[in-house]
C-alpha cells in the first residue's frame, strides 16, 4: 500500500501543488521554499485534520483541501477495519485504490469525503435513489423500483423493504461497464470516518531540530517513541513469561470472566475499599453499586514508557543531551529497525490482515551527521524504502541516487500575488537507455547545483568560472556568485551544452550559457537559439563568408583545434573514408568528382576556422556578428565577441602555462572596477563594455 500522490490546496505557502513521493521520494531546494510544508501537509491529510491554525491558510478566505492518493489497497489490508466495516469496503475502495480528500474550512470544523465510482446516469446516484424511496412503503417499494428501474427489476421479491431495494439497486449498478461510471466526491459510509485509521499508513514525521527534545520524548505522541515503540512490539510474542505475570497482576485488581463466569480473585484490601465506597455512597443512594476497575496492565504500555540513558562521561536521559547525539540515536533506532525486520518472518496465515504500513517523513536527516554517517543513513533508508514508504526533504547531494530514490522534487519559492507560493518540479531518476547520458552528468557537484542553485550558467573553459567569480563583483558588487546563488558548471565541450540544460531544466532551474566566439559557427544548434536568432546568424555567416572572400583569408587552425577536431567521432569517420578513397585512386590512377568530393569533407571544418578568423581580425566582420550576439544574449546565450574568456585576461596576465595558473594570476591584476572595465570594449558606441552586458544577462531579475 503506497501514498501514491498528494494534491495540496491553499495550504502554507503552497497554493497548488501536486507530489508524488514513490517508494523512496525526495524534497530538496532552499531554505523556506515550502519543503517542510510538503511534509506537513502529508502528515494532516494522512491523520485527516479537519481543523487548522489560521496560520496554515494561503488565503484565510479559502478553504484548505488535500487530495490524497493510495494504491495497492488489497483485501489484506481491508482485513485491519472493523469485521463489520469490511463489507462496506467496496463503497469507497476501487480497484485497490482509495482516494480521500480532506476539506478544511477555515474557522471551522472540516470533513472527509472519498473519491468514489458513480452511475453517470442521474437516476443511478444514490440521491436520486433515496429521492425515489423516500416515504415508500410495503407493495410501494417495489413497484417503484419496477416502475423506475425496470431494467433491474429482475429477481426483485415481493415485500421486500427500502433498504432491501436500495441494496438490491446496488448490485445491479456494479453489473454495469466501467464507462457508465464516472469519479464524484461523496461522503465516506457511515462509521468508516473514524475506523479508517487503521487502514491508513501510520506517519512517522521527524521534524528538522526545532524542539528536538519533544521529539525525543517516548510517549507514543512523538516521533521518538513511535521508533522505540516499532523496536520493543517485536519482542511483545516472546514475552510469554512476562504476559502470565500480568495476567496475575489484573486479576489481584479486577473481576475477570473465565468460561462465560465472573470470577473475583481480588485483593482482600481492594475489595475492602471498594466495599467501604460502596457502602458511604448508599448512605445517599440505597440502590446504587459501585464496580471498581483498575486498566488492565499492558505489556504494550510498559514498554511505551520505556527510557534510555546514555553516558558519555555523564549519565543522563537522552533529552537532556546535545542535538547531534539525540539525531544520531534517532536514526541507530532506525538502524535496529532495519536489522530486526532482516529477520525472516513466520509463515502468514493468507486470512490475516496485512501489517499497517509505515509512512516515514524525515526532514533534514542529515542534520548534525557526517557525511560517512550520512551515507550510511542513507543506506538505512533505502533500505526501509524496500518494505515501507520514506519520503525525505534534503540538503545533501548525498540523497542524489539514481535506481535509488526514484521519485525527486524540487521546490521552489515564486513570486506571486497576495505572496510567494511554492513550486514543485518533479524529477524522474528512472534510469533507461535513452536517459543514460543524461544522468552520466549526475555526478556530486552538478547534483549539489541542480539542489539549491537559484540559476545554473553553463560555461566551457578549465578555469572560466574562477575569474568571472573574480571580475563580475568588481563590475558590479550586485554581480556576485555566491550570495546571489548562482552556480557555474562546466560542460567540458560546446557538445554539452543541451544535455548539461535538459538535465538542470528538468529541477526547475533557469540555465544561462557563456560560450567561446566558434560556437557560433562550430556546434551552434548545441548552444539552443530560437528561429529569429537563426535567421540573424544566416545574415551574419553571409557577410563574414564575404569579407573572408575579399580578404583572402586561409585557414589557420591552431594546435588545440587540430587536437580538438581529431578527436571527434565525425572526423576519424571522414578519415577512414578519405584514406579509403586515396587507396581506390591509387589503385585506378585517377580520381573521380565523388572521390575527390569525399576528401573535401576531412577540411570542411576549415571554413569555420577561417570565419572566427575573419571575426577576430577584420572590423567589418566583428561587426557583422554583433546582432547575433545580442540576439543570442537576450535567450540567457552570452557568446563572447573576443572569443574565449582568456582573451578577457589584462595584459600583464601570462600568455603560457598551466590555464588554472594563468586564471589565478591573471584575477591578481584585475582590482578594480576600472581595471575590470578595461578589460573588454563595448560592442557599439554608447553601450557598457561587453563583459557588463554579458553580467548583467546573467543576473539578470536576481
Amino acid at each position: 500500500m503506497l501514498l501514491e500522490s498528494i494534491e495540496i490546496s491553499n495550504f502554507k505557502g503552497l497554493r497548488s501543488a501536486t507530489f508524488s513521493p514513490k517508494r523512496f521520494g525526495c524534497l530538496i531546494g532552499e531554505n523556506n521554499a515550502g519543503k517542510s510544508s510538503v511534509l506537513q501537509a502529508i502528515v494532516s491529510a494522512v491523520n485527516r485534520q479537519t481543523s487548522l491554525p489560521a496560520s496554515l491558510y494561503y488565503d484565510p478566505t479559502q478553504p484548505v483541501v488535500f487530495r490524497v492518493n493510495f494504491s495497492g489497497v488489497s483485501e489484506a489490508h481491508v482485513r485491519r477495519l472493523a469485521p463489520e466495516h469490511r463489507q462496506k469496503a467496496p463503497q469507497f475502495i476501487f480497484d485497490e485504490w482509495l482516494r480521500l480528500v480532506v476539506r478544511c474550512p477555515p474557522n471551522e470544523k472540516g470533513e472527509v469525503r472519498v473519491i468514489a465510482k458513480t452511475p453517470r446516469e442521474a437516476r443511478l446516484k444514490q440521491d436520486s435513489i433515496d429521492a425515489a424511496f423516500l416515504g415508500k412503503r410495503g407493495n410501494a417499494v417495489r413497484d417503484t423500483l419496477v416502475a423506475l428501474y425496470p431494467e433491474a427489476a429482475n429477481g426483485v421479491a415481493d415485500g421486500l423493504n427500502i433498504t432491501e431495494a436500495k441494496e438490491h439497486l446496488r448490485r445491479f449498478t456494479a453489473t454495469l461497464p466501467a464507462e457508465a461510471f464516472e469519479d464524484t466526491e461523496v461522503p465516506l459510509p457511515s462509521g468508516i470516518p473514524t475506523s479508517i485509521s487503521a487502514l491508513l499508513p501510520d506517519p512517522i514525521y521527524i521534524p528538522a531540530v526545532k524542539n528536538l527534545a519533544e521529539e525525543m520524548k517516548t510517549s507514543q505522541q512523538a516521533s521518538f517513541g513511535k521508533l522505540l515503540g516499532l523496536l520493543l512490539e517485536g519482542m511483545t510474542p516472546d514475552l510469554t513469561q512476562i504476559r502470565d505475570a500480568l495476567g496475575t497482576l489484573n486479576r489481584l485488581f479486577n473481576r475477570i470472566e473465565e468460561d462465560g463466569q465472573i470470577r473475583d480473585d481480588r485483593h482482600d484490601k481492594v475489595k475492602a475499599m471498594e466495599g467501604l465506597v460502596e457502602s458511604l455512597l448508599r448512605e445517599n443512594f440505597p440502590q446504587v453499586s459501585v464496580e471498581l476497575r483498575v486498566p488492565p496492565p499492558e505489556l504494550k504500555t510498559i514498554l511505551n514508557n520505556a527510557e534510555i540513558f546514555v553516558d558519555d562521561g555523564s549519565k543522563d536521559l537522552i533529552e537532556h543531551k546535545g542535538d547531534g547525539i539525540k539525531r544520531s540515536l534517532t536514526f541507530c533506532l532506525l538502524q535496529a529497525y532495519v536489522e530486526r525486520t532482516k529477520e525472516p518472518p513466520e509463515a502468514a496465515d493468507p486470512n490475516a490482515a496485512a501489517r499497517q504500513p509505515l509512512l516515514f517523513l524525515f526532514e533534514e536527516p542529515e542534520l548534525y551527521l557526517h557525511p560517512r554517517s550520512q551515507r550510511i543513513l542513507f543506506d538505512t533508508l533505502a533500505r526501509i524504502s524496500t518494505e515501507h514508504q520514506v519520503v525525505v526533504s534534503t540538503h545533501s547531494p548525498l540523497f542524489f541516487a539514481p535506481g535509488i530514490t526514484a521519485s525527486f522534487v524540487r521546490v521552489a519559492k515564486q513570486p506571486a500575488d497576495p505572496k510567494p507560493v511554492g513550486t514543485l518540479y518533479p524529477v524522474e531518476i528512472e534510469l533507461g537507455q535513452a536517459q543514460a547520458d543524461t544522468f552520466r552528468l549526475a555526478r556530486f557537484e552538478n547534483a549539489d547545483a541542480a539542489f539549491f542553485s537559484r540559476r545554473i550558467v553553463l560555461f566551457e573553459g578549465e578555469s572560466d568560472d574562477a575569474y568571472c567569480r573574480h571580475v563580475a563583483p568588481l563590475l558590479n558588487p550586485d554581480w556576485n556568485f555566491d550570495r546571489k546563488n548562482v552556480a557555474m558548471v562546466r560542460v567540458s565541450g560546446k557538445g554539452n551544452f543541451a544535455r548539461f540544460r535538459t538535465f538542470f531544466q528538468a529541477f526547475g532551474v533557469e540555465v544561462k550559457i557563456v560560450a567561446d566566439l566558434d560556437a557560433l559557427f562550430d556546434g551552434y544548434e548545441h548552444l539552443g537559439g530560437n528561429a529569429d536568432a537563426g535567421t540573424v546568424r544566416a545574415r551574419a555567416l553571409q557577410l563574414v563568408d564575404e569579407r573572408a572572400q575579399a580578404l583572402n583569408l586561409q585557414p589557420r587552425p591552431t594546435a588545440d583545434q587540430i587536437k580538438n577536431r581529431t578527436q571527434r567521432q565525425t572526423w576519424r569517420e571522414r578519415w577512414d573514408s578519405a584514406r579509403a578513397t586515396i587507396q581506390e585512386i591509387q589503385a585506378n590512377g585517377n580520381a573521380t568528382p565523388e572521390q575527390l568530393g569525399q576528401l573535401d569533407q576531412l577540411f570542411l571544418w576549415e571554413q569555420d576556422i577561417v570565419r572566427l578568423q575573419a571575426c577576430q581580425s577584420d572590423a567589418e566582420a566583428a561587426a557583422a556578428i554583433v546582432p547575433l550576439l545580442d540576439s543570442l544574449r537576450q535567450q540567457g546565450i552570452c557568446v563572447l565577441w573576443k572569443g574565449s574568456v582568456e582573451n578577457y585576461y589584462p595584459e600583464a596576465a601570462p600568455r603560457n602555462g598551466p590555464k588554472p595558473d594563468r586564471a589565478l594570476l591573471a584575477t591578481r591584476s584585475v582590482g578594480s572596477q576600472e581595471d575590470a572595465r578595461a578589460l573588454s570594449e563595448p560592442l557599439h558606441a554608447g553601450r557598457a563594455t561587453e563583459l557588463e552586458e554579458v553580467f548583467a544577462e546573467l543576473f539578470r531579475d536576481l
